[in-house]
């Protein structure tokens, strides 16, 4: 057993510091508050006889006692853990490959901040929902190549999706098929469970036979999902130059080149793989594609491990609240006075006169 000691919910004891001192500040409020209510509406020549009963003393013992079982409630809250246990977990999820569209295309602007630049995001959106999913990256342009294998270490993936720019595939171009054909070596042949490739491009395919290398896919039990950046009007494309001055980009003849998304494309190669197609739009985009199409799969069993099941031990300080709010309740904050003398001889020269 280890002996190290945390805090499952640290944010519960920054919550405590701010609550714990308010609450001194108004029990505070409220003692001073009922001694003025008490001098303004009593006579002066009452007021020793009608208090003479409450002791103050008591009064703060009982606060102090509330205090100390709000600060151990939070300290409950904050699921304090020490020492720990070893558990099996399985983990059962799919095996999907991620390919993204790293082309000079990608850098256009009609989806904000560029194509590029939403394609990594949405990547990492799906990381954080396929959470039981081994992900592996693809980097393609005119050619590809498996950036990330599959893994279950979401580190890795985050990695590599963070360093995809225009530069990391040299040879020029956008290649569907090569995308697809990367994809499968990522998938291991005697792995029974489902697998996807997600397509993430404007569709600017300058090679052949994207259609053809879905069909292969599907029938080696993969399915292939596209997802659609930039507008069908398209965009002017700007690059940085070595002087730092954003510039168009120009074909052989001179003329601006504008980057469109092609749609029709992207339904061809999804029909073909057992897929579907979907446009980007905004951030829920991944999320529909994820729960709509691969989360209801069946997951295969990707992995068994030895995991730490750390013991909860917010039972201590809860039980410490329980018996603070009893003493607090049993405590009576009267106390008995002698009744003064002058009072007795009145009563006794009364009863004599009688």
């Amino acid at each position: 057993m280890d002996d190290r000691f945390q805090f499952e919910e640290v944010r519960m004891l920054w919550l405590m510091l701010i609550t714990v001192p308010i609450l001194i500040a108004f029990l505070w409020w409220a003692w001073r508050r009922k001694k003025v209510l008490i001098s303004e509406f009593v006579k002066s020549r009452l007021l020793a006889s009608l208090t003479v009963g409450v002791s103050w003393k008591k009064q703060n013992i009982r606060s102090v006692l509330l205090t100390l079982a709000v600060v151990l409630l939070f300290v409950a809250l904050a699921r304090p853990q020490w020492g720990f246990s070893w558990q099996e977990a399985t983990q059962r999820g799919l095996d999907i490959v991620v390919a993204v569209d790293t082309s000079k295309s990608m850098l256009a602007s009609d989806l904000a901040p560029s194509r590029l630049e939403r394609a990594r995001l949405a990547a990492l959106d799906l990381m954080d929902l396929a959470k039981q999913d081994r992900l592996g990256l693809v980097a393609f342009a005119g050619s590809a190549f498996l950036q990330c294998p599959l893994t279950l270490d979401n580190q890795a993936f985050q990695q590599s999706v963070e360093i995809l720019d225009p530069n990391v595939i040299p040879q020029g171009g956008t290649s569907l098929s090569e995308a697809i054909e990367s994809g499968l070596t990522a998938f291991d042949e005697e792995n029974n469970n489902y697998k996807a490739i997600i397509i993430l491009t404007d569709g600017e395919d300058h090679d052949e036979g994207a259609v053809e290398a879905a069909e292969k896919a599907r029938d080696a039990g993969c399915r292939v999902f596209t997802v659609g950046l930039g507008t069908p009007e398209g965009e002017l494309i700007q690059i940085v130059d070595d002087n730092g001055q954003r510039t168009f980009i120009k074909d052989d003849a001179g003329n601006t080149v504008k980057s469109r998304l092609n749609e029709t494309l992207l339904r061809e190669v999804a029909d073909a793989g057992g897929g579907s197609y979907i446009h980007m739009r905004d951030a829920a985009t991944l999320a529909t594609l994820y729960r709509t199409n691969l989360e209801p799969l069946p997951k295969a069993e990707l992995s068994t491990r030895l995991v730490r099941q750390y013991i909860e031990r917010f039972q201590w300080p809860l039980g410490l609240v329980i018996i603070l709010l009893m003493c607090e309740i049993f405590i009576s904050d009267q106390r008995k006075v002698p009744r003064p003398s002058s009072a007795i001889r009145s009563g006794n020269v009364i009863g004599t006169s009688r």
